[in-house]
């Protein structure tokens, strides 16, 4: 990849009965995907009221506007889920109470890591400067959450600071977990090993893969809950796509382990349409096994395969290339303390319809740190957040939550360079909105608004509440 954003596809016959067929029957389509694109999603969402007529429909009457802004609203973490959901009330009630506890001065757009990894984006692309984010009305403590104490109705930062609260919505994300796989820290920092939920390990990997002249390059799937599921097979297929287009194709054994028993389990036909394209691509998929050590010196990845009667099984994988995947945990706050339970991996404890907490009726979840069971991704954040605002207002005005989530999520699932399967399913795996993806088939129009549409989206949409 010589050009950025170069996609190493020239248009071919292929490509051409694509745009026969979309402009046979997929005006729709585009057009919907030109307005989501460029950050005019209101225009889908507000109808023939346009734009103006849609913003003002997000507002709330008056005499409930006066109530709401009367509460203390606190939403901890200031990424996209947090940001989304502010945004989103204060389209509800300008003047709302708003306070987001977020350390961070740079904003990182963790969509766009693989593309990073693949070489499509650079480092710039995927960075927004944190305060350029808040709208006016945001109050921004710049600062850690230390503890929370729901039962005094606030929670204490690092620094010491006390914070009370009203009504509090938890956004804090996951973290990888860098010691759920021995020897990962050490094996970072060799020059065999990097992967893409880093952006300084991901600009490491995209160096790592266009220098790679052969031998056996290893990926896998985590245990447990995963950020963005489909991130570990995308940049597996992109880099085999890659050695294909330089011609080393033959030089390189591709091999992709995973906890799961197939690739894509929770969503039955994405999963029946990609597995013929990814075997045909000869990629060797090894399933049930999980990743437990590397051993440095030998550059050996050791993973556990567990039998159905609880046999455990070694298996051992040399590599010239390894890209590993640890587990994934919440922040230390909220995994040890009183907002989770049990058997929910340290996530914080939501109805998964209403994202209300199940103890604390005062207190939401948004994102990847909420026990729901729906993909951790961008796209489900945009469904869930509408949901937390309105349960937020519903509750302030004294209603009993009347807004469900239906566990809808999405995913670009990026094939190869240039292509591209985009899809939606809820909490059973059914596909939704089949009209506009055709999720099932790899085309060029998905991969350009991967790359050149969600982050507007992400930026322009849902940053700024119109959700």
């Amino acid at each position: 990849m010589e050009e950025k954003h170069n996609n190493q596809n020239t248009e071919d016959v292929t490509d051409q009965k694509q745009k026969d067929q979309e402009a046979k029957d997929g005006i729709s389509r585009k057009q919907a995907l030109k307005y989501i694109g460029y950050g005019a999603g209101g225009l889908m969402v507000g109808g023939g009221a346009g734009f103006f007529g849609y913003r003002k429909s997000l507002q709330i009457s008056s005499s409930d506007a006066d109530k709401v802004k009367r509460a203390k609203i606190v939403v901890a973490g200031g990424s996209i889920g947090g940001l989304t959901v502010a945004a989103r009330l204060l389209r509800a009630v300008p003047d709302a109470d708003i306070t987001i506890i977020e350390p961070k001065e740079e904003h990182h757009y963790q969509p766009g890591y693989t593309l990073v990894g693949a070489g499509v984006y650079d480092r710039e692309d995927v960075i927004f400067d944190q305060k350029s984010l808040f709208l006016s009305g945001m109050k921004w403590v710049k600062d850690y959450v230390e503890a929370f104490e729901p039962d005094r109705n606030r929670l204490v930062t690092r620094g010491g600071d006390i914070i009370n609260y009203d009504y509090l919505i938890v956004g804090l994300g996951v973290n990888l977990n860098l010691d759920s796989i021995e020897n990962l820290r050490e094996a970072l920092k060799t020059d065999y090993v990097a992967n893409i939920y880093d952006l300084e390990s991901g600009e490491k990997y995209r160096k790592l893969a266009t220098q790679f002249e052969g031998g056996n390059a290893v990926f896998n799937y985590p245990v447990g809950y995963v950020k963005c599921g489909g991130a570990p097979q995308k940049i597996t297929w992109l880099s085999e796509d890659l050695w294909r287009n330089e011609g080393k194709r033959d030089q390189v054994d591709v091999h992709f382990y995973s906890t799961r028993p197939s690739l894509f389990p929770g969503v039955p036909r994405v999963e029946a349409a990609v597995t013929p394209l990814i075997e045909e691509r000869g990629i060797n998929n090894h399933f049930n096994k999980a990743l437990r050590a590397i051993d440095i010196s030998t550059r050996t990845a050791i993973f556990e395969e567990t039998s159905e009667n609880g046999s455990v099984r070694e298996i051992r994988q040399s590599y010239d290339l390894l890209h590993p995947m640890p587990a994934f945990q919440t922040p230390e706050p909220l995994r040890n303390g009183p907002l989770t339970k049990e058997g929910i991996g340290g996530q914080l404890d939501v109805d998964r319809y209403t994202l209300r907490h199940k103890e604390y009726s005062n207190i939401f979840g948004i994102g990847d740190n909420a026990a729901t069971g729906a993909a951790k991704t961008a796209a489900t954040i945009r469904k869930q957040a509408p949901v937390v605002a309105g349960n937020v207002i519903d509750q302030i005005l004294g209603y009993e939550p009347s807004n469900k989530y239906d566990g809808a999520s999405g995913c670009p699932l990026l094939t190869r360079y240039g292509r591209c399967m985009m899809f939606e399913f809820d909490f059973e795996g059914n596909l939704i909105n089949e009209w506009l993806y055709r999720p099932t088939q790899e085309t060029r129009i998905w991969w350009d608004f991967k790359v050149h549409g969600l982050k507007r989206l992400y930026r322009h949409v849902m940053m700024n509440g119109y959700v």
